[in-house]
């Protein structure tokens, strides 16, 4: 692969990590988020992107390891780790937090870390378990003939947003991760 495309992809992913890696969302709209009567602003969030590879140790074994994708050469094929990081750092609990991360389309989603995750595969318009969602393909065999529509169940490569939605108040001080894995594509 040449090194113009690896670096586009690198740029790619960086970029999108930066521009729609996290959408922090919240019920109420953005400005009444920023205002300091609504503590969700509190609420702090850093992502990351990590690169997974598996490599053999000092003694031959095989192991995990994440690296920042300005530490490796990012290629087609290379698995990702997404890490949101929160962190409340108000003096008060923040209840109806939610987190919207949109899927780059450079990337193939495979998978969330947590099982109360909601995933979108209509651009984040409807959320729902995987297992839950359909999707519709229409293919047009030839001008001359109507386009021909199939409905199918929604697989991980489908996944455009995953959404986390905060059942329990953040406490105050309170930290954690939010992660999901993909594939370059």
């Amino acid at each position: 692969m040449s090194s113009i495309k690896t670096l586009l992809i690198e740029a790619i992913l960086v970029a999108g990590m930066l521009m729609a890696g996290i959408a922090t969302a919240h019920a109420a709209p953005l400005q009444a988020a920023i205002q300091s009567a609504d503590l969700r602003a509190n609420v702090k969030i850093e992502s990351a992107v990590l690169v997974e590879r598996t490599e053999p140790d000092a003694t031959g074994q095989e192991s995990t390891k994440l690296y920042k994708p300005t530490e490796v050469k990012v290629i087609p094929g290379d698995k990702l780790v997404f890490v949101n990081t929160y962190r409340n750092t108000g003096d008060a609990a923040v209840t109806g937090f939610v987190v919207n991360n949109p899927v780059h389309k450079a990337v193939t989603f495979t998978g969330v870390n947590e099982d109360w995750a909601l995933v979108s595969v209509d651009g984040g318009q409807n959320f729902g378990k995987l297992t839950e969602l359909t999707v519709t393909d229409t293919a047009s065999e030839s001008a001359d003939a109507p386009d021909t529509s199939v409905t199918r169940a929604a697989q991980p490569s489908d996944v455009t947003h995953i959404r986390w939605t905060f059942d329990q108040a953040i406490a105050s001080g309170a930290s954690g991760e939010l992660r999901f894995s993909g594939i370059v594509k």
